[in-house]
């Protein structure tokens, strides 16, 4: 739960709760400024809430004091069910605009109110790289011209700015290192990672919400730019494919790679990455094509007859990039029959989605 929770709200610095008293507040010299977060939670979904306490202006979150803290202790003290130290982590914007709340000391470190983030379920608290996060907020972030970024490029053209790096799983993580970072993250299908010397100011807006994500070393980027255009439609879905299983990079999950074509979609490839326990696969799926990528879910019972498995049950579309931004679902009937050892795999998907 410490690393779920960490990717929902990690990007939600300087963000003020929907509905709180808040002041509006601009700062400048915040490139490379080091901060840290405690996230509190509070209650159980659909109840629960996180606050989120920052100490971007009011001190350099010492270390010493930051190592000191012991989350489990302070939870209890606060009555909170969960909390967590987010931290350290360094801004990567030159100036900053947002609202933001009042001021509290844990243990002699002042933070800041910046944000209440209502969690509805427990599927909230699960943390996927790459994927997207819809986080509210109102703030304005600019980069100077002559500033170098760090940027997402998703399937489809559609781009992520990195706002801040992170030094909880890699401490030794320097600004300087950030060029060669593509090199280290194992990016999904079809994105890149880039820099890019700003020829002119950056601005980037949120008004109302901000689309973030995290890479696996928890970096967090704001969306920028889309390529999505038009009204979204209806679709009906007829999807085949061929899948074999592959040696999974994550320990403890099974993973498929395969092709596949059909309506809407035209032909495309398919990532997989699940888990087998109580008769049942529990998946993430990420869909690349030409024009952008689609990611679902699946959750499918499964049952053996000699040598051969099959997979029967329903997924569903929960987002996308490039032409397939904002894609939604509802049940769509799935079925996967396979060998015992994985390597023949059959796959059918239909129903209907809007994008």
């Amino acid at each position: 739960m410490r690393l779920a929770i960490a990717a929902i709200v990690a990007a939600a610095a300087l963000v003020a709760a929907p509905g709180a008293s808040a002041a509006e507040r601009s700062r400048s010299g915040l490139h490379d400024a080091r901060y840290c977060e405690i996230l509190e939670l509070k209650g159980t979904p659909p109840a629960a809430k996180v606050t989120v306490w920052n100490t971007i202006g009011l001190n350099k979150c010492p270390a010493a004091k930051w190592r000191a803290f012991d989350a489990a202790a302070l939870a209890k003290e606060l009555g909170a069910t969960f909390l967590v130290l987010n931290g350290p982590r360094h801004f990567l914007m030159d100036a900053a605009t947002a609202a933001t709340g009042r001021v509290r000391s844990f243990h002699g470190m002042r933070m800041r109110k910046v944000a209440t983030i209502p969690i509805k379920s427990v599927a909230e608290l699960v943390q996927t790289p790459y994927m997207d996060r819809i986080i509210s907020r109102t703030n304005t972030w600019r980069w100077e011209k002559g500033r170098t970024v760090f940027e997402l490029v998703a399937p489809g053209g559609d781009t992520y700015v990195m706002q801040s790096y992170a030094q909880i799983k890699d401490p030794k993580l320097r600004i300087g290192k950030l060029g060669a970072l593509g090199r280290r993250l194992t990016l999904p299908p079809g994105w890149k990672y880039r820099t890019r010397k700003l020829r002119q100011p950056l601005v980037l807006r949120a008004k109302g919400e901000a689309t973030v994500l995290q890479d696996e070393l928890q970096n967090t980027y704001q969306l920028a730019t889309t390529t999505r255009r038009g009204a979204r439609t209806a679709h009906e879905v007829d999807v085949s494919g061929n899948t074999r299983t592959v040696d999974p990079a994550t320990p403890g999950t099974v993973e498929d790679h395969g092709t596949l074509t059909g309506t809407p979609f035209g032909k495309g490839t398919i990532v997989l990455v699940g888990t087998l326990a109580n008769g049942r696969l529990n998946a993430t799926f990420r869909l690349l094509f030409k024009d952008g990528s689609v990611i679902g879910t699946t959750s499918m019972p499964y049952t053996f007859s000699g040598n051969e498995i099959d997979f029967l049950g329903p997924s569903r579309f929960i987002a996308g990039t490039g032409a397939y931004r904002g894609i939604t679902s509802g049940d769509l009937d799935t079925h996967d029959h396979n060998t015992i050892d994985g390597q023949s795999g059959v796959l059918t998907v239909t129903g209907s989605t809007r994008y």
